[in-house]
């Protein structure tokens, strides 16, 4: 089983394989793997990086 959640709505459920359509809005092609916590903090610390960047440039 897998965690999965869609994009659109925030639907957060468990499948063996991802569905093309989102089971509670029904929206095709928004439904990706559940991102994790540390999935999150690498995000935020990458936009972090970023902005520290452009201050030195």
């Amino acid at each position: 089983m897998i965690e999965l959640e869609c994009r659109s709505c925030g639907y957060k459920f468990t499948s063996s394989k991802t569905p093309n359509v989102c089971p509670y809005c029904s929206k095709q092609g928004s439904v990706g793997l559940r991102k994790t916590s540390q999935d999150l903090l690498n995000e935020t610390f990458g936009e972090i990086d970023e902005i520290d960047r452009r201050k030195q440039d």
